[in-house]
């Protein structure tokens, strides 16, 4: 096709208008490994089984070490069906970790991974008959081509199906703070009492070096950790101005382990397993966070909650931006408090000790800052209804635009608030946000897109979006019920070919064009091509019989201003 910029213009006329074999489930004992691969992309090996169930081949793949395994992409997806799938003249069928057999519509990868690339073959995931279990197909399935995902029963009577486990590191979860209101905050106990010897480490990954940004402290003004313009610091009293500081910076962007080392005699601070020189503490009293600051005075509270992400309890402020995992206290050796954060999801974490601490805010996501969300797709003109979230939650959604889509609006409600302004005792604002980007997964900031929720409505709309993959996510600090997400697309009449086109030339007119009342065709396609800067360009019609519509448009496919084509 000309790559040149091409005005394009339609010229329409208004006119009226088998026998099934049955194996018997293989058990445990009888699944054996027939291959062994590791896969050079990625350095994780995988595991081909004799065929079974899958839920048995997924019993198979934790004794392993391994899970069935996760897709991320399409190139491990083609790796898998090239590797397992196609043997010289054997082709088979192999199980994947992907299922939705605790709800169902709500895929999961079995090692807990979020459900975002998809290759589902045509029609699928039809949902029927129990079908909670997907497989990689290695054969047409009907209108299913090869290589294309299906959803079956667990143990498939027609044909076999084998396990593919993945030894890998498995999912794993961090928490992302936002800067702003973000934080953990756990109950106080006699266990975090800490006095003569204290070690805490964290991995972080801050998005800036700006400010104080509190990892984790104790109560009023007690022990913690925190970035101070990019240093680590160690809160050691009420004064941060005296607060002790590495002279290395945390690198922003950027996973680091950081930790300080406390002891009455000196502070070590750690960067990645590079410790600094000691730094002197004269007799130094691990600040147990009973300050007694005015907030905590006035109110006659205690605290002496532990937190993370912020500041104590004597000041709502120094809020931590970015990521952060593996929170590690200790004292002497001896392990106190462990924040690894293995849930993935829900509004409470536990340490090692089964402390709970709820999360205000913080989205949980993976170390790449992935959300960890259900991915829902919202189909043209069909509801998502009854969705809900807690404060600090993150909604997950996308659409497939196709080629040529003239515009595309997005509406949301949030139908619990409809009518209630005028009750001010029980009316709520709802407070979301919803990030829109092509093709990537979007966060506060990194969008092509936001559009601002108050009340009960959001609305959006765009017109000739990019075709592919466009990702939604909602967040809240409010939290909703009942609320409903929609999505109305239209498709512009696809033009013929250039060369089935006529070629608009200066001054030159083109003659006997028209277009039969009961003729097939019902519009006539021209274009112009413009190769340099224009001062004026018209077009014009005349002469002939009947009604006709002159569209135009610019590097896009003609359109009547009503969004309806002719």
């Amino acid at each position: 096709m000309n790559h040149k910029a091409l005005l394009m213009m339609a010229l329409m006329l208004m006119v009226t208008a088998s026998p099934l074999v049955t194996p018997v489930s293989a058990q445990l004992e009888d699944i054996e490994v027939l291959e062994m691969v590791v896969n050079p992309a990625n350095n994780h090996t995988y595991y081909l089984l004799t065929a079974s169930s899958w839920t048995d081949a997924a019993q198979v793949a934790r004794s392993l070490d391994g899970f069935l395994v996760t897709v991320n992409d399409e190139a491990e997806d083609q790796w898998l069906f090239d590797t397992f799938a196609t043997d010289g003249d054997i082709t088979r069928h192999i199980w994947i970790g992907l299922t939705d057999q605790n709800a169902e519509g709500e895929f999961r990868w079995h090692d807990g991974t979020p459900f975002l690339y998809r290759n589902w073959g045509d029609g699928q995931p039809d949902e029927g008959n129990d079908e909670d279990y997907v497989h990689i197909t290695g054969t047409n399935m009907g209108s299913i081509d090869p290589a294309t995902w299906n959803d079956l029963e667990d143990d498939p009577q027609y044909f076999p199906v084998y396990g593919v486990v993945e030894v890998g590191e498995g999912a794993d979860y961090a928490l992302r703070f936002d800067g702003d209101d973000d934080y953990l905050i756990a109950e106080h106990d006699e266990g975090l009492i800490i006095e003569n010897d204290l070690f805490i480490s964290a991995w972080v990954k801050p998005y800036t070096a700006n400010g104080n940004q509190f990892i984790v402290m104790k109560g009023d003004y007690g022990w913690g950790m925190y970035l101070s313009n990019g240093n680590l610091a160690y809160s050691s009293q009420y004064s941060l101005s005296q607060h002790p500081k590495s002279n290395f910076t945390v690198p922003i962007n950027q996973w680091s382990m950081v930790s300080i080392h406390v002891t009455n005699q000196s502070i070590t601070f750690t960067l990645d397993n590079v410790s600094e020189s000691p730094i002197a503490l004269e007799d130094h009293q691990i600040p147990q966070g009973d300050f007694g600051s005015n907030d905590c005075y006035q109110s006659g509270e205690a605290c002496d909650e532990f937190y993370i992400g912020r500041m104590g309890a004597g000041c709502d402020c120094s809020y931590f931006y970015g990521l952060m995992d593996d929170i590690e206290i200790s004292s002497s050796n001896q392990s106190i408090s462990d924040w690894s954060f293995p849930e993935g999801e829900g509004a409470t974490t536990l340490d090692n000790s089964n402390r709970t601490a709820n999360i205000n805010g913080a989205a949980w996501v993976m170390p790449d800052g992935t959300i960890i969300a259900q991915a829902i797709e919202v189909k043209n003109g069909i509801t998502v209804s009854s969705l809900s979230a807690q404060p600090g939650d993150t909604l997950l959604f996308f659409v497939e635009i196709p080629e040529n889509t003239r515009y595309v609006q997005l509406t949301v409600y949030a139908w619990d608030n409809w009518g209630d302004e005028e009750n001010e005792e029980e009316f709520q604002e709802i407070e979301m946000n919803i990030y829109i980007a092509n093709n990537r997964i979007p966060t506060a900031w990194d969008h092509d897109d936001i559009v601002d929720g108050w009340g009960y409505y959001s609305y959006g709309y765009y017109e000739w979006p990019e075709a592919g993959t466009w990702w939604m996510t909602i967040t809240t600090k409010t939290g909703f019920n009942n609320a409903e997400l929609s999505a109305y697309w239209e498709e512009a009449p696809t033009p013929p070919e250039l060369d089935d086109m006529t070629e608009l030339k200066n001054g030159i007119a083109v003659t006997d064009q028209g277009i039969g009342r009961n003729s097939d065709t019902k519009s006539l396609y021209y274009y112009v091509d413009v190769v340099e800067p224009l001062t004026e360009l018209s077009v014009k019609t005349f002469g002939g019989d009947g009604q006709c519509d002159l569209h135009i448009a610019w590097k896009v496919l003609p359109w009547d201003d009503f969004g309806q084509p002719w």
